[in-house]
């Protein structure tokens, strides 16, 4: 019996096993001390992890289990057609914090894709404005749904009103984001076709007042994929919270 070789097959088979089942997430932005600290957490539970800016993208994302999508600035068309196409192609797109703001309102075709939109006109009500440096707590709407309850520990409980009215207040737990910022008034433009999971309380310091719109995290089903949004990422330390960490994690083991 020649033990070389079977030894030799074993481990090739190893190898082959091991690309195989390899899980990988690739991550486009221009903002990297946020990205480092996610960066390490999809490594820490088994993801591989490229990166670029959106300039320097690959043609194509299909091999990628998710895609995280946190460009701050300006999208440029063909950066949002890539993402588009990975989604409708069957991947999973991950857009956090800015991929949803005024800057991204130009960009061809993206907000079209997400089924929302933002009126930042002067003097209308619910004006799209955003706040920084501010308390942004977190409040899960879902508590029994897997991407906000596999691993995730909540350390608050919020009295929530939601702003799907009529509705009564309920108690749910919730994630309390210091030095954060906050998008007021997101509208959706897809009737009820996104899961929506978060909602967001901020109390205005100029006004003392309270804002609950549900409005902080969601998912929809985009051609044979899907896209999600979650509003936290404005600083490090909003991921430096495990549990918002694992939430995003949440959405690449998801099954519906």
């Amino acid at each position: 019996m020649n033990w070389g070789k079977i030894v030799g097959t074993m481990i090739c088979l190893c190898l082959l096993s091991q690309s195989v089942w390899a899980k990988s997430v690739f991550i486009v932005a221009d903002e990297w001390p946020q990205m480092d600290v996610l960066e390490a957490f999809f490594e820490e539970n088994g993801y591989t992890v490229d990166r670029a800016e959106q300039d320097k993208m690959p043609d194509s994302l299909a091999k990628y289990d998710g895609v995280v999508e946190f460009i701050h600035g300006a999208m440029e068309d063909e950066t949002a057609a890539k993402l588009i196409d990975y989604a409708n192609q069957g991947g999973r797109l991950i857009v956090i914090h800015h991929g949803i703001s005024s800057k991204k309102k130009q960009t061809k075709g993206w907000y079209e894709f997400l089924g929302v939109d933002l009126d930042g006109r002067e003097g209308i009500p619910k004006r799209y404005v955003w706040r920084h440096d501010i308390e942004l707590i977190f409040v899960n709407l879902q508590p029994e749904h897997y991407i906000t309850s596999h691993n995730v520990q909540y350390n608050h409980i919020i009295d929530y009103l939601p702003s799907d009215q009529p509705s009564p207040a309920q108690t749910l737990p919730a994630i309390v984001f210091k030095d954060s910022e906050v998008f007021l008034n997101h509208q959706f433009t897809d009737g009820r076709e996104k899961t929506v999971l978060f909602g967001f309380t901020y109390i205005d310091p100029d006004n003392g007042k309270t804002y609950m719109q549900d409005r902080s995290g969601w998912f929809k089903r985009r051609g044979k994929g899907w896209a999600f949004y979650f509003q936290p990422g404005h600083s490090e330390s909003d991921f430096q919270h495990k549990s918002y960490c694992q939430i995003l994690l949440n959405c690449l083991t998801y099954k519906p």
